[in-house]
């Protein structure tokens, strides 16, 4: 009987052992694959800090672009409005000088009827006279 113990508890020891020893290399594996996915979500998670990182210098680099463009822009709509505070004014000195220029042609044709009418009375009187 001593035998069949013994050779009872060789045989659940080795079983347990096997079992253990399962358990152990197949928690070693999922281990390793843990290990593996931990590095491949860190590397993807430095990946992704990058691109971040590219893209926040590309949104203030744009950011950048678009304020001085909002620059140009404003002084450009300030050019427009100087240019359009002279035209206006040179418009209003245009109509005035127009309205100058008929006065004096107004003037001129008063000036020639009356030369005419001048030189038609100084006829008159040297045939008179003479």
């Amino acid at each position: 009987m001593k035998m069949l113990e013994i050779l009872g508890s060789f045989i659940v020891g080795g079983v347990a052992g096997m079992v253990a020893k399962d358990k152990l290399f197949a928690n070693s594996k999922h281990e390793t694959q843990r290990q593996q996915e931990l590095n491949t979500l860190y590397a993807e998670n430095e990946k992704l800090t990058r691109r971040n990182k590219e893209l926040e210098r590309q949104a203030e680099d744009l950011l950048s672009e678009l304020n001085k463009v909002r620059r140009q822009a404003k002084s450009n709509d300030d050019s427009k409005d100087d240019l359009e505070d002279e035209l206006d004014k040179a418009k209003r000195e245009l109509k005035s000088m127009h309205f100058q220029n008929e006065e004096l042609i107004r003037k001129i044709k008063e000036y020639q009827i009356a030369c005419e009418s001048q030189e038609i009375e100084i006829k008159e009187l040297k045939q008179k006279l003479g």
